[in-house]
């Protein structure tokens, strides 16, 4: 009995020595564990200030070159912003456009509209010696721009505007109202004398420039580090979904498909910036070394806006350093906020203007283009391009577009002339 207990005890004092490494062994990965879990969130900021990084570099490399640390590695490496600090610091130094983009792609009444016209006097007796109207309305643009204003019979004479006004400048970030007079002398129309009654159209125009602008997200990096997100199966290769794994939240990209979609300015027209192809894009194309990307741009219809397109004046591409255009139908122009501004040649736009080319020849004679045509989606333009220096870690650019045209409004009313 005496033998045991004492046999106990030093077994017990044998064991301590042992018990207290593992205890400090213990401390020792529940510490590292710990300071990860501080670490890496606060990685994700000191990895841009170059002081805070030597130092966590510093403490964290060791650990992080143990066989132990390789898998913290990975998940730091996924953990970290995905753009590199010169794209970070020419997105945050361009970031007005894409705010001014993303604040005007939700204003409904960016344009000039006509929200009233009417005759002062719809019913006439055969003695009356003009006609009056009112129109009222708005115009809020992008762009400095002059409003021109007609007021037309139906067989297009030209009445008078009060006070000589056809015409008003609209500077941007301002909505004027405004309120024009239109008078009609009884000249200007033919009325049928054989009948009691004899009604005639009356109208009023507003004539202006506009421009619409777009862009679409545009993730790059490299071929070699997009393969090794490939993972294999027994059935096979399988994609990781990089985009979810990254946590990317665009609200413009499908994390599944990698497909983008574009954004624009509202106004009269869209303009819609279309990649068909998965993204990330490499600098070896979508099939393979030698192959190129294609963007598609397509005008398109706002259907809450009434009015004609008469004919586009410039289309413009702005692209980045990665962005190789391939197509021989834009030019260099400037630079703009980092990016390259490309404009479409003369024989683009007058493609793209005789693609909807107006049937009727009065308002081909007008400079109208095809109502049903445009409106439509018909008139449409595809820019060949590829990827140069792609980087070696997942980086957000974007291509952006401009379109300027010209754009009215009409609206019309109806004056009943009597013959008694």
């Amino acid at each position: 009995m005496a033998y045991e207990e004492g046999f106990r005890k030093g077994k017990d004092f044998a064991f301590s020595p042992l018990r207290f490494l593992w205890k400090v062994i213990g401390f020792i990965i529940g510490l590292t564990l710990v300071s990860f879990i501080i670490l890496i969130p606060i990685s994700m900021i000191f990895q841009n200030n170059a002081l805070a990084s030597y130092y966590y570099n510093r403490v964290t490399d060791p650990l992080i070159n143990t066989g132990f640390g390789n898998f913290v590695k990975q998940g730091v490496s996924y953990l970290k912003i995905p753009f590199s600090q010169k794209k970070q610091a020419e997105l945050l130094e361009s970031y007005t456009w894409k705010s001014t983009i993303d604040e005007n792609s939700k204003k409904q009444d960016l344009g000039v509209k006509i929200t009233r016209f009417q005759a002062v006097n719809s019913l006439l007796n055969k003695d009356f010696q003009k006609v009056e109207a009112v129109a009222e309305g708005y115009a809020s643009i992008l762009y400095p721009t002059t409003v021109e204003l007609s007021c037309l019979t139906g067989d297009n004479e030209k009445g008078t505007i009060a006070n000589n006004a056809d015409n008003f400048e609209v500077m941007p970030n301002r909505k004027e109202l405004f309120t024009v007079k239109c008078i009609f002398d009884k000249g200007l129309f033919q009325i049928s004398t054989d009948k009691a009654a004899d009604s005639k159209k009356i109208r009023f125009r507003t004539s202006y420039d506009f421009t619409t602008e777009s862009y679409a997200p545009i993730y790059l990096l490299k071929k070699e580090k997009l393969d090794e997100s490939f993972y294999g199966t027994a059935k096979g290769p399988v994609r990781y979904t990089i985009f979810e794994d990254l946590n990317i939240q665009d609200p413009y990209l499908d994390e599944k498909t990698g497909v983008a979609s574009s954004v624009y300015t509202q106004g009269p027209v869209k303009l819609e910036l279309r990649n068909i192809y998965s993204q990330p894009y490499t600098e070896e194309g979508p099939f393979g070394s030698g192959s190129y990307y294609t963007l598609g741009i397509k005008i398109d219809d706002e259907i809450s806006w009434t009015g004609k397109l008469e004919k586009i004046t410039d289309l413009d591409l702005l692209i980045s350093d990665e962005i190789t255009i391939l197509t021989d139908s834009f030019d260099y122009a400037a630079d703009e906020d980092n990016f390259h501004v490309y404009k479409a040649k003369d024989s683009l736009i007058e493609k793209l203007n005789n693609e909807c080319q107006n049937k009727n020849i009065i308002e081909r004679n007008l400079n109208f283009i095809n109502e049903d045509c445009w409106r439509s989606g018909a008139m449409t333009a595809s820019i060949e391009f590829s990827i140069s220096n792609a980087p070696e870690e997942l980086s957000k650019t974007f291509i952006r577009s401009r379109i300027k045209y010209k754009f009215n409004d009409e609206k019309q009313d109806t004056v009943t002339f009597t013959n008694t």
